[in-house]
């Protein structure tokens, strides 16, 4: 069995991710958008919302550094794959198993982020033959309502054309102002963890190039993403909990104990729910600790090691 070894991913290969042109394959669930990076075992990137394809790949790009082929969907919605087939999560979940059957790939590692989570569980729920281990990072499984109070005022800031513009042009000449507002409102930091774990990635450019990856995929070209996120908007809002106790295969949860968009609760309940399960917490972790928190680059390693454990079981 090949050891897969931790990589630490840079800037220039996040900004790779980012401008990779996807793909599209016919499955039995409809046309579906997906990028392709890397040789070695399938790793199904699931993004979070919005997001795309180039979100997945940017996810998972620690993967493809230690050795994995990254499979990344664009979910239904999102880019280039319609909408009409992936109304519930539960078909979001045959989506993803009929883009593994269409690509003719027998099992892949799942890992999921944020509003990715209900289909990646309940595609190791729902299709348990195709998924070798799961990794579900500051993934929903409960309850969530978040999208759905975004205001009309922060939809103008964020997801307007005038506002992608003034994010693009915040994020070139004050990008500590830039972060310090996403740590804020993705994290539950106290105004001194938030001022110094903001220095910590400016001054980190692997980091802070990965943080205009998830700004980029979540803006960009936001009108071929928004009925995605519509599609999010009313899947989330309808969870009460996703069923995920009958999922038999390797699971390891990994969270941020500081995440305020998607509580740590989601992943307790996760880790109650799953037999044999592991949860793995990054300390004073934001929604996205596991690639920008102090000690992201440790956790990496240690999911990495994790998943060559699994292999050698």
């Amino acid at each position: 069995m090949i050891e897969h070894e931790f990589k630490k991913v840079t800037a220039s290969e996040v900004k790779e991710c980012l401008n990779t042109e996807p793909r599209t394959i016919s499955t039995a669930m409809g046309p579906i958008e997906y990028g392709d990076r890397g040789h070695g075992p399938v790793v199904l990137a699931v993004h979070g919302g919005p997001g795309g394809f180039d979100q997945g790949l940017g996810l998972a790009e620690v993967f493809r550094k230690a050795g994995y082929r990254i499979i990344a969907p664009s979910r239904a919605g999102y880019i280039g794959t319609p909408p009409d087939k992936g109304q519930t999560y539960e078909q979001q979940a045959d989506m993803h198993k009929a883009l593994l059957d269409a690509l003719n790939i027998d099992k892949a590692i799942v890992v999921s982020a944020s509003a990715g989570g209900p289909s990646a569980y309940t595609l190791a729920q729902r299709h348990p033959q195709k998924v070798r281990a799961l990794i579900p990072i500051d993934s929903v499984v409960m309850e969530y309502t978040k999208l759905q109070e975004v205001s009309k005022s922060q939809e103008f800031i964020y997801l307007s054309k005038p506002g992608i513009w003034m994010i693009d042009f915040m994020m070139k000449h004050f990008p500590a102002s830039m972060v310090k507002n996403f740590l804020s409102t993705e994290s539950s930091l106290d105004a001194a963890d938030v001022k110094k774990r903001m220095k910590e990635i400016v001054d980190d450019e692997d980091k802070m190039e990965f943080l205009k990856l998830m700004m980029a995929t979540m803006t960009r070209k936001y009108d071929a993403r928004k009925p995605g996120l519509e599609i999010d908007i009313n899947i989330l809002g309808a969870i009460d909990k996703v069923p995920v106790q009958n999922i038999t295969c390797p699971t390891l949860i990994v969270h941020g104990t500081a995440d305020s968009d998607v509580g740590p609760n989601q992943a307790e309940y996760a880790h109650k729910q799953i037999p044999q399960s592991e949860l793995f917490w990054v300390d004073k972790g934001s929604h996205i600790g596991f690639w920008v928190a102090a000690e992201a680059y440790e956790v990496q390693k240690k999911v990495i090691d994790w998943l060559n454990n699994i292999d050698m079981e």
